[in-house]
């Protein structure tokens, strides 16, 4: 195996993955639970850098002895190398670049169950929501003019990696208002005020739940539209939740309906 330093171009090409927005289909984390669930799913790995300094637990040389299969490029580098490009203080020293899956609304034409995050911007909370999505066995997002991006390093850590196996396609607010009309999905607007309670909806059939920015809400023409409003009651003194969390109790309530629990 190749050892390098940081004058080697794959190390700056590294650096720059991280550091840039220059690769919208590459995701790098250093995370070997999410490496573990990239290997899994048969995602190409780009480039692949371990520490030779450190030792390694059974475990975790199982896993890269996969990478190290599986990767396109794979270099030793050293302790103070990796310091310099590490995301996480306690890692194991293992650090990839991961290629994202590409899909269109082509690949969406069986999907009955999907999530829409209209303009987020938080990677934080958009984890949250992937993570909830996994759970409840989901089909798909659309991310409709996002802010954060899907290969945010940010939103790869806080959703534990599900960013990358979830079908996701991104795509202005016009083309998917068109898709889902289109293609016959019963769209649920979630707003703090106006239609029904989220307990009073069956979620059945091909489903679209909206969720939206975390200042502004979602798009206003969304209302132009044949749509459901749901709400989620609230006895506070807020007038709203956390996107994160609203859209986490739609997704169960949806999940839970579909499944007679």
């Amino acid at each position: 195996m190749e050892r390098i330093s940081k004058s080697h171009d794959s190390f700056k090409l590294m650096k720059e993955m991280i550091k840039t927005n220059h690769y919208p289909n590459i995701t790098v984390t250093d995370d070997t639970e999410i490496l573990k669930l990239a290997y899994k799913n048969n995602l190409k790995i780009k480039l692949l850098f371990y520490c030779f300094e450190l030792e390694y637990k059974d475990e975790t040389k199982e896993l890269l002895n996969n990478l190290i299969e599986a990767a396109d490029m794979v270099y030793e580098i050293s302790k103070s190398s990796y310091e310099a490009i590490r995301l996480k203080e306690n890692h194991a020293g293992i650090i990839g670049a991961i290629e994202l899956n590409n899909y269109t609304f082509d690949d969406f034409k069986d999907k009955e169950f999907i999530m829409v995050l209209d303009h987020l911007e938080i990677p934080g909370n958009i984890g949250t929501i992937y993570r909830t999505l996994d759970a409840a066995a989901a089909d798909g997002v659309i991310l409709v003019d996002p802010i954060s991006k899907l290969n945010n390093e940010k939103i790869t850590s806080s959703s534990r990696g599900t960013n990358l196996i979830i079908p996701t396609v991104c795509a202005s607010y016009q083309d998917t208002i068109k898709y889902l009309l289109d293609n016959g999905y019963d769209i649920y607007l979630g707003e703090p005020e106006l239609g029904k309670n989220y307990k009073e909806y069956d979620y059945n059939g091909k489903i679209a739940i909206v969720t939206g920015n975390e200042r502004f809400g979602i798009n206003p023409d969304w209302y132009n539209h044949k749509s459901l409003k749901v709400f989620i009651p609230m006895e506070g003194s807020q007038n709203s939740l956390n996107v994160g969390i609203a859209s986490s109790i739609l997704i169960y309530e949806a999940y839970m309906k579909r499944h007679n629990m």
